[in-house]
């Protein structure tokens, strides 16, 4: 039953749904204006996305005191106090399967690791098409399934330092999100600079302040400020260099790169002038920084593509056909922090066969 209700909403586009509210071409515009959120143009994405984006921004929206790693520090301590650990530049090669049961992980310098279950946090098709050995993939039919979806949109990234406080440059908290000039048409406008990116308009900029939200960020950085500036752009526009070594892609990379992260200042120059003449240094990532980093193949950024078919696909769950091998992250239940949390904790009660649900909206 919840799942026909569910189907009721994610079967439509978010398009459709608007369309039918009303015909107000700007209404719609500005009511599908957080569309980055997921990456995908309102005729393209599932309306449930974009409706889980909006309710959940409905009461604001929350920054960890002392930055994203705060996360990381905040967790670890409950994961060593359980008897875990964790691991870094600790690459997985493959999943052991033995006898259809996941038994442990090998790592890329041929060490094994043997575990009572294995989760797979890395997405489905890295799961599927790398970390399990084709003839395991092709037994179960993974990669038929995994080639029922998508990978999301990639994106581009300027990080931006300066050498004044928060406070002199007169940042503030709330986000910028910057679009074509009298375009409302979202799909247009990604259609339009996915056809003639030198020309063509940034469909969609948005300008984050981190140094503004963080309360204790003038503490551990006095007289520093950072922001962050995002747009979307194709992994196939940066595939010619993907099989070359992360800084070491050449000056026809690096003039690429350039050209478009001066488009990004000179978005932030209108926007924020007073940080013109300000900037002391700025660094572009590409859809191949998040291939390197975070071993997503297109360099996508949010998992899977949030279309209407996504949510047919009944494979996209925390149980897989191989035993003690579970899934968990954004490709389950939706892309973000929240989506991953949503997955983590539906991987736990998957696991434990307790609902912890009740307990952690306490």
């Amino acid at each position: 039953k919840m799942r026909r209700e569910m189907l009721k909403y994610s079967s439509k586009t978010t398009r459709e749904m608007m369309e039918a509210i009303t015909d107000n071409e700007e209404l719609i515009g500005v009511l599908c204006g957080q569309y980055g959120d997921y990456g995908m143009p309102p005729a393209e994405s599932s309306f449930a996305i974009h409706a889980m984006v909006v309710k959940h921004f409905m009461n604001g929206g929350n920054y960890p005191i002392g930055g994203s790693a705060r996360i990381v520090e905040t967790v670890s301590p409950v994961i060593a106090a359980a008897g875990g650990i964790i691991l870094t530049n600790a690459e997985v090669q493959e999943i052991i399967v033995e006898n259809n049961k996941a038994t442990g992980v090998r790592m890329a310098d041929g060490k094994e690791i043997k575990a009572p279950l294995v989760i797979s946090s890395a997405g489905i098709m890295t799961t599927y098409n790398k970390l399990l050995s084709p003839q395991i993939t092709q037994k179960h039919k993974l990669d038929i399934q995994a080639d029922k979806v998508r990978p999301s949109a990639a994106h581009l990234c300027l990080y931006v330092g300066f050498k004044h406080s928060t406070a002199e440059l007169g940042l503030e908290k709330p986000n910028f999100w910057i679009y074509p000039e009298g375009a409302y048409d979202h799909d247009k406008n990604v259609a339009n600079f996915i056809a003639d990116p030198d020309n063509a308009p940034l469909p969609v900029v948005y300008i984050s302040f981190p140094s503004a939200k963080d309360p204790d960020f003038e503490n551990r950085y006095p007289g520093r400020a950072t922001l962050e500036i995002i747009t979307l752009a194709p992994y196939e526009w940066f595939e010619q260099w993907e099989d070359k070594r992360w800084k070491k892609r050449g000056t026809d990379y690096e003039a690429f790169k350039e050209k478009f992260a001066q488009r990004l200042l000179d978005k932030l120059y209108e926007y924020v002038p007073q940080t013109k003449g300000k900037v002391d240094y700025y660094e572009l990532s590409t859809p191949l920084s998040t291939r390197h980093f975070c071993n997503y193949d297109k360099g996508e950024i949010y998992g899977l593509d949030h279309d209407p078919d996504r949510y047919e696909q009944k494979f996209l769950r925390v149980h897989t056909p191989i035993k003690k091998l579970y899934l968990t992250g954004q490709d389950v239940v939706s892309c973000g922090i929240g989506g991953a949390l949503a997955a983590g904790m539906l991987t736990a009660m998957a696991i434990t066969k307790k609902d912890i649900s009740k307990k952690i909206r306490r």
